[in-house]
């Protein structure tokens, strides 16, 4: 975001929206977030949607978007209880933290364009088997091994050691900062003020300290192209292969529709579970390209403008708010696939649903489980048909008649009788 880069506003109003939202917003993000990619993540690797490509493709995601989640806001978090910057800590963190954040928001931007190219292949029947058991693992370790290849750069770049004066804490009280701010002085007095200010510092006794920024030689690097690399691998790219893919999705289950209704054919059922299935991947397609691909692009083109190398240029407050409701917005998004996916697919609402239930009957009464199961047994078993009962009744009176008629029959009964008295 904008203070990743040394970007600073001239008003206090967006630190005291950032304050709201690291004190309120963050943390309830990282529960809503966890409990919701857990529940998709239960759901999704159920028997019933385990051998589909796209559920599975679905089930990365909540894995990805659970780390993307604590990854990104627990930076806030321990700024507000620590009220140090997490990636100043030391040299690894701030290489290991700066990698699992970008490759992380890459990885999470391409499984979707991954998804779709599949979805594709499969509603337009260009996979010649359907065996999902190497073609989703293969895909996702190869995303993988490219994504990390291409922010393995981060840590040879980052981490500087920096020299800064130390303050003499007693002294503060000597002097008004926020009077100093506020007054209009001309030169003589800005002449003992400035006098007064350097008292407060120990100029014999500097502080180091390590700062999770690029090295000089890489400072224009870090600051110019790697935003410009985000926007294209994270936003424009994927927006546009994903507008690509998702419309041609769109135009073929409408031509297949009309095919079908043309025929008078009546749409198979697993032709209508495909179908759900691909409402499903469009809801999440057309949320990230509405919450993910626009602040993504507006936060990299206000770090290239108010970012120089050698001069700080100050952002309007009116600017840094926004940059603040759209990340906020952006991280947003990668805790609301629950919700999507159940108001969009109807087979996750049963599937969750069934969940629901058994977790609920695993809590009742034995008895009460039996008699819930011999009512399932009921309604579910058709009642038998009256031919077949027939047919049942019908035969073993033709085998008793014709055994009885029998003279060896008769003979050993007869014997029976003379025997019993």
């Amino acid at each position: 975001n904008a203070v990743d880069y040394g970007v600073q506003s001239n008003d206090d109003s967006a630190a005291e929206f950032r304050t709201l939202l690291t004190r309120y917003y963050y943390p309830f993000l990282v529960v809503w977030g966890t409990v919701g990619n857990v529940l998709c993540l239960k759901v999704l690797l159920r028997k019933k949607f385990l051998k589909n490509s796209t559920c599975q493709y679905l089930a990365v995601l909540a894995v990805i978007d659970i780390l993307f989640i604590y990854t990104r806001s627990s930076r806030y978090l321990y700024r507000y209880f620590f009220s140090v910057d997490l990636r100043n800590t030391s040299k690894w963190i701030c290489r290991i933290f700066i990698f699992f954040s970008s490759a992380l928001s890459h990885i999470a931007s391409w499984i979707l364009v991954v998804v779709s190219f599949d979805r594709y292949l499969i509603i337009t029947n260009r996979y010649r088997r359907r065996s999902v058991d190497h073609r989703v693992l293969l895909s996702t370790m190869i995303l993988i091994i490219v994504v990390c290849f291409f922010n393995a750069h981060y840590f040879f770049i980052l981490g500087k050691t920096m020299t800064f004066p130390r303050i003499d804490r007693s002294k503060l009280s000597q002097f008004n900062l926020t009077a100093y701010s506020s007054l209009s002085f001309d030169s003589s007095s800005h002449e003992e003020t400035s006098a007064s200010l350097s008292q407060l510092y120990i100029p014999l006794k500097n502080e180091t300290r390590f700062v999770c920024i690029a090295r000089d030689d890489f400072d224009q690097f870090f600051r110019l192209y790697i935003p410009i690399f985000d926007i294209l691998l994270v936003a424009a790219v994927p927006f546009l292969l994903l507008c690509f893919s998702n419309l041609s999705i769109i135009v073929f289950t409408m031509r297949t529709n009309r095919a079908l209704q043309r025929r008078g054919v009546i749409r198979k059922q697993s032709h209508r579970r495909h179908q759900r299935l691909t409402v499903m991947l469009l809801s999440v397609t057309c949320v990230f390209l509405c919450l993910t691909c626009p602040s993504v692009i507006y936060i990299c083109v206000n770090k290239i403008m108010y970012s120089g190398s050698s001069t700080q240029s100050m952002m309007p407050a009116a600017k840094l708010f926004t940059v603040d409701i759209l990340e906020s917005l952006w991280y947003t998004k990668h805790a609301i696939n629950f919700i999507l996916y159940t108001l969009s697919g109807s087979d996750f609402r049963r599937e969750f649903l069934k969940l629901f239930q058994c977790c609920c009957c695993f809590n009742r009464p034995l008895q009460l489980t039996k008699l819930i199961k011999q009512e399932v047994l009921v309604t579910v078993v058709p009642p038998p048909s009256p031919l077949s009962m027939i047919v049942k009744q019908s035969v073993p009176q033709r085998v008793s008649t014709s055994v009885t008629n029998n003279p060896s029959y008769q003979l050993i009964t007869s014997y029976n009788e003379e025997k019993l008295i």
